[in-house]
């Protein structure tokens, strides 16, 4: 996996090369490469919201300027540019590539019921996996990530510090503070209330995310590489809890699951790290009785049987065909099941490989630096995700798909700058092409 592909003409450099042998340093981040970044992250981890409708679809400033950076790339290529892409950023996207077929067969045959959603469906498995891991792959692999790292940390807290004080906020003041066109997109102002997010008169933590489960099911993508990032033990803390105040089961579930595989799985398993476990399950569930009690619930509470509302959703077990045979409404909260009713058995199968194909290239040892704690950690944000799917993966909602894919670029990734973040995970030597010399 460590061998390149050069899309378009050689450059000189790359023609006289040594074909072994380790590379030069890995380079800063030039200024524009810096710009993006940090428009991105700005415009699809802080403010992922921030926008406008038009005929009722968002148009976010964050995927508008991912539809532009992703315009770098056939440019480069009809310039002449070569652009080394290793084997695996190809197939991973590669991929999902029997399940757009069957997506577009379903659209297709059946047709759609709803247009917004359609594209949403579209640009979630159509655009952003190949801009993710190929076009803002090929920078992830050859530039310094100190820069994005640094970003990532911000970014993630402040959502966090933000998140918890727009709950209390609007616990005290009774109404939600909405800035249009940043916080909130414009279409959607006055209209918070109306997302889902009331449970009896407490509202969850929506931060600029709009909705308590975007924003929970988003920042657990995150939650492992943040932790990583982080070592600020109180900053962590606070991230926890505006967790917890998304008051959603799901969350609940994919926080536990998180503070398990940080413990037992992305760092090495020892006596103090499961002392470690058991004081924060210990705090979580202190948070979770608080939560509990702001609602008025108890633990018996917990235990749904109608599976918040998603019960119906069951029947596609029953109603199961082996091509999709209905026509495209939506992705519903059980994303499998939903999938399985629009899409059909085939559809499901072929979904589940693309998905799971980065953690799984992951454990297969086929992916550098996988016995890294850094790497480890974006495994686990993956792994969270495709169980916290079997309840509620908010999967045509922005921006959650865009950090699966983000942080399956960064799991994919050879470079070896992630080392300076975390002194107990040495780089392995990283070749340019070809096979390493034995």
């Amino acid at each position: 996996m460590s061998a390149e592909l050069r899309l378009g003409r050689p450059s000189r450099r790359a023609e006289t090369g040594s074909a072994h042998g380790p590379p030069a340093a890995v380079p800063l981040p030039g200024a524009l490469e810096k710009a993006v970044i940090l428009f991105l992250v700005t415009f699809l981890l802080v403010f992922p919201k921030g926008g406008i409708k038009l005929a009722g679809v968002p148009l976010t400033w964050g995927y508008i300027g991912l539809g532009i950076a992703f315009l770098w790339f056939p440019a480069a290529l009809l310039l002449g540019r070569s652009l080394p892409v290793r084997p695996v950023r190809l197939l991973v996207p590669a991929l999902l590539i029997p399940f757009q077929a069957v997506v577009w067969l379903g659209l297709m045959a059946n047709g759609i019921a709803d247009v917004g959603y359609a594209i949403s469906l579209i640009t979630t498995f159509f655009f952003i996996p190949w801009m993710l891991v190929l076009v803002l792959g090929i920078h992830l692999d050859r530039i310094d990530l100190e820069f994005l790292f640094r970003l990532v940390r911000f970014g993630v807290f402040t959502v966090a510090v933000y998140g918890i004080f727009l709950f209390f906020y609007r616990l005290q003041v009774g109404s939600f503070i909405e800035i249009p066109y940043l916080t909130v997109n414009a279409g959607d102002v006055g209209g918070l209330e109306d997302k889902y997010i009331d449970r009896g008169g407490i509202f969850k933590l929506i931060s600029t995310y709009n909705n308590g489960n975007i924003y929970g099911v988003s920042i657990l993508v995150l939650l492992p590489l943040y932790t990583w990032l982080e070592r600020s033990t109180p900053r962590q803390l606070v991230v926890k809890l505006s967790l917890l105040l998304t008051l959603s089961r799901t969350v609940w579930i994919g926080l536990i699951l998180c503070e398990f595989l940080q413990r037992m799985y992305v760092r090495r398993l020892s006596v103090r790290r499961v002392a470690v476990l058991l004081v924060s399950l210990l705090l979580v569930l202190v948070g979770l009785l608080y939560a509990l009690d702001l609602l008025g619930w108890n633990l018996r509470s917990l235990f749904d049987r109608r599976l918040g509302g998603r019960i119906g959703q069951l029947r596609a077990l029953d109603e199961a065909t082996l091509l999709p045979d209905t026509r495209f409404e939506t992705i519903l909260e059980i994303v499998y099941l939903s999938i399985l009713h629009n899409f059909g058995i085939v559809g499901l199968a072929a979904f589940l490989v693309g998905v799971a194909a980065p953690v799984l290239l992951h454990f297969a040892g086929a992916l550098p630096f996988a016995e890294t704690s850094y790497k480890r950690s974006l495994a686990a944000g993956i792994g969270v995700y495709l169980i916290v799917a079997m309840s509620d993966g908010a999967l045509l909602y922005i921006p959650v798909m865009v950090f699966f894919w983000f942080v399956a670029s960064l799991l994919v990734s050879d470079n070896p700058t992630f080392a300076r973040w975390d002194s107990r995970s040495p780089p392995e030597p990283r070749w340019t092409g070809g096979s390493p010399p034995g």
